[in-house]
């Protein structure tokens, strides 16, 4: 038997965040959203056949606005149409201004055995213009609640380059983060989207730290995880050993998983699919693909192949050249050594004893590389 993820997309959450471009609806009834999403893994179980799910992953949105007991449906849902391993990694995103005892105890008793709690300041004026609803007490008090009831594997997701930010309060973040002793921490730039608060703020770019003051973000703060045990395994993840988030592991290693839920995407065998984005159809739809369904593509080996190296050099190891001739039957050097020896030169690319990767300075500009390096085209 194969091993499948399985990511459960919640759109609903309490407030839009300033930096917010996910789909998501703020302050919406969500009855019958947990029905629905058990209507849609029953219709899917063919894809399941002679397969067990060893993670799954519940993103939003907010998934703790949901209330607790429609996390608990949708698990048992889960559980009654798939077969889900015993040693599953289970994960649910959490904004610390939805969560209680209470709630915390019914998500261990649902199976949930990972948290992703939404930090991104340990100031709290920052944490106001982010428009979080939570304080860094708020936070504390979360993060404390959740080792009571029993979790052992927590991730801490706090932002860099926000507008007006210092670095000075940057190390404020990170030395709070690291007292709490996370197993994981997500440290991701903030990225200015069009269709949100912040992007129709005008001006705002002059706001944010200039470009020498995040690259000195980025690696200084990368260099102070590590030395709290917080070992680098992609650009913006950070693990204690043994506990990277074996979910997102799947999509960096371009493997198998199936999503649930309008918006969420899929990647089966070369297949991918998602769905649009609209709650109220997918209500009324979910036990039948054909209304919802958005794109539903066949990749080719070569476009794969092009997919493996893109998600790959996000990886701390990079790309293995064995593993590329293995899966694809192509030589890697044949085909990008000429495009990625100008970036080696630079140190941004650095060759390893079976492949590239990209160094620190490189993650910094990985889009940039990747567009001239990958034929995105490719058939």
């Amino acid at each position: 038997m194969n091993p499948i993820g399985v990511y459960i997309h919640i759109p609903f959450c309490a407030h839009k965040c300033a930096y917010c471009d996910f789909y998501s609806l703020a302050n919406r009834d969500s009855t019958g959203y947990a029905e629905a999403v058990i209507r849609q893994i029953k219709s899917h179980k063919s894809d399941f056949r002679g397969r067990f799910v060893d993670t799954v992953y519940i993103g939003g949105g907010t998934p703790t606005y949901l209330p607790p007991e429609d996390i608990v449906k949708i698990m048992d849902g889960l559980r009654a149409y798939v077969d889900v391993a015993t040693d599953a990694e289970v994960t649910i995103e959490a904004n610390p201004g939805t969560l209680d005892g209470a709630r915390l105890s019914k998500y261990r008793r649902a199976g949930i055995n990972r948290l992703s709690i939404g930090l991104q300041s340990a100031n709290n004026d920052e944490l106001f213009m982010l428009s979080r609803i939570h304080t860094a007490e708020d936070f504390e008090n979360t993060f404390l609640l959740a080792r009571m009831e029993g979790f052992d594997n927590i991730n801490i997701d706090i932002m860099y380059a926000l507008p007006f930010q210092t670095i000075g309060k940057l190390t404020k973040t990170l030395d709070y983060v690291a007292e709490m002793n996370p197993e994981h921490v997500s440290f991701y730039g903030l990225k200015i989207e069009e269709n949100t608060p912040f992007g129709r703020f005008p001006n705002i770019e002059r706001t944010l730290p200039d470009e020498e003051t995040q690259v000195r973000m980025y690696i200084n703060s990368c260099k102070f995880l590590e030395s709290r045990g917080l070992n680098q395994y992609e650009i913006s993840n950070f693990a204690k050993a043994g506990r990277e988030c074996r979910h997102n592991l799947k999509y960096w290693n371009n493997r198998d998983y199936i999503g649930f839920g309008p918006g969420a995407h899929s990647m089966i065998g070369g297949r991918m699919f998602s769905y649009k984005k609209d709650v109220s159809a997918y209500i009324l739809n979910s036990a039948d693909d054909a209304p919802i369904i958005d794109e539903n593509y066949e990749m080719t080996l070569k476009e794969t192949a092009v997919q493996y190296v893109m998600l790959a050099l996000r990886l701390n190891r990079g790309v293995s050249k064995s593993e590329y001739r293995s899966r694809f039957g192509m030589d890697f050097d044949g085909k990008y050594l000429e495009k990625i020896k100008p970036f080696m030169q630079k140190k941004l690319i650095v060759e390893g004893d079976d492949g590239y990767h990209l160094s620190r300075r490189g993650m910094l500009i990985s889009n940039l590389i990747l567009s001239e390096i990958l034929d995105f085209d490719e058939k």
